[in-house]
């Protein structure tokens, strides 16, 4: 598909119809439990979720991410990499189901979301609007096209040697989520690499890196995350 870019738009009420968007209450089945740290066995803090647009291989399905704020571990601040040249890499089997440790990718058909009031909001709501427009001091987010590369192309070529990856979106570098009043700080590696407080009033999402999101194609959906500094 074409590209297009997430704008943001603040929002103080978030909404039933609300499909792409930052904190604020999950949007997902009522059926799918709150995902859990496998690291702490905390409940893992909502970043944001993406319903994906007409024309994109994943129109239909919504993308919702989940990770930990409440430990900090030395081998877990990023998604794991595979340890080989990335650019045209095979992901192995079972390999996009047990790196998610610490965090973890919801996907589910879009209409079968519903707000989860059961879950404790930690990140401030804020609406995202698609567009088409490039307006650098607006975009949060790109959807489709191609990645932009902050270093290397590493771009996977398939999973279980023949299903295509395919790009879904990227997050830039350097994204901050804002959290709401006496929301808990987030757990962060000091410089004696041990867990503290962070100070700040936001949380950042796998160090804030950018990060890119490439999805398996015809088949059933699976993400794999990597980030550049």
């Amino acid at each position: 598909m074409e590209k297009s870019y997430l704008l943001m738009k603040e929002s103080g009420q978030q909404e039933e119809g609300d499909l792409t968007f930052i904190g604020g209450f999950p949007r997902m089945p009522a059926s799918e439990p709150l995902p859990t740290c496998e690291l702490c066995g905390e409940k893992l803090t909502f970043f944001f979720q993406v319903s994906f647009p007409e024309k994109h291989s994943w129109e239909g399905r919504t993308m919702a991410v989940f990770a930990c704020t409440k430990c900090a571990h030395e081998d877990f601040l990023i998604p794991e990499m595979l340890q080989d040249t990335l650019k045209g890499i095979d992901i192995p089997q079972g390999f996009l189901e047990s790196y998610q440790k610490n965090f973890r990718i919801l996907l589910f058909e879009t209409e079968n979301g519903e707000l989860r009031n059961d879950y404790d909001q930690i990140i401030k709501f804020v609406r995202w609007r698609q567009s088409p427009a490039e307006n650098p001091d607006e975009i949060h987010a790109k959807i489709g096209g191609s990645p932009d590369w902050l270093l290397d192309n590493e771009t996977p070529a398939t999973y279980k040697t023949k299903v295509p990856m395919i790009f879904l979106m990227q997050l830039p570098q350097d994204m901050k989520f804002e959290t709401v009043e006496n929301a808990p700080p987030q757990t962060i590696l000091n410089l004696e690499g041990k867990p503290a407080s962070s100070r700040h009033s936001y949380y950042e999402l796998f160090l804030a890196n950018q990060i890119y999101f490439f999805g398996t194609k015809d088949m059933e959906p699976l993400v794999y995350i990597l980030t550049q500094i």
